[in-house]
């Protein structure tokens, strides 16, 4: 499969994440917007989770598709569930092979910085580092300063406390007091 064969439902993807919405969409929690997600690409998503989408990992865009599908789609359309995280090893395995065959090299910063973000999910000290090197490279710094936000809860705690509800954890009394903070949740 080349680029330019690229499938229309990845094409679609794409086009949604990075033509038709932008940063204020990205990391805001807004209920119409998870909302339109699930309706335009709930059935998408479910064949991703299956493993029929796999094809896509063939081409850079592709790959990058897959990922937002598998990593931020399911944080949208399962928000505060543990469903949200169901599908962070795959994304995170799909990204760890495509930054492996050198494939982020033709993507560009805005499209690495989604491709990078399994990593700063994973609560995996090395996804971390992985994480700081990869953000490293790019040219806006401040997605930097969150790679390391990110690391520093997981060096500190060794998960993400904010997850401890939906995934059924008990929080530790630092965690908890931790999570009072203004600003501890992402």
């Amino acid at each position: 499969m080349t680029e330019n064969s690229l499938s229309a439902d990845a094409g679609a993807v794409l086009a949604f994440w990075f033509e038709e919405h932008r940063s204020k969409d990205w990391f805001a929690k807004n209920p119409a917007f998870d909302a339109e997600i699930s309706r335009r690409f709930g059935a998408l998503h479910a064949r991703a989770t299956r493993g029929e989408l796999d094809s896509w990992a063939e081409t850079p865009r592709g790959a990058l598709a897959l990922i937002i599908v598998l990593d931020q789609f399911s944080r949208n359309m399962y928000r505060d569930s543990a469903q949200a995280f169901a599908c962070d090893a795959k994304a995170r395995d799909l990204a760890r092979r495509v930054v492996d065959r050198g494939f982020d090299g033709q993507l560009d910063d805005r499209e690495k910085t989604f491709l990078y973000l399994p990593f700063e999910h994973s609560e995996d000290p090395r996804d971390q580092e992985l994480s700081i090197r990869c953000f490293a490279r790019l040219a806006d710094k401040s997605l930097l300063g969150w790679a390391e936000k990110h690391k520093a809860i997981i060096d500190r705690f060794g998960r993400y406390p904010h997850r401890n509800a939906a995934l059924g954890r008990a929080s530790t009394p630092e965690e908890i007091a931790f999570l009072a903070e203004p600003g501890s949740s992402f």
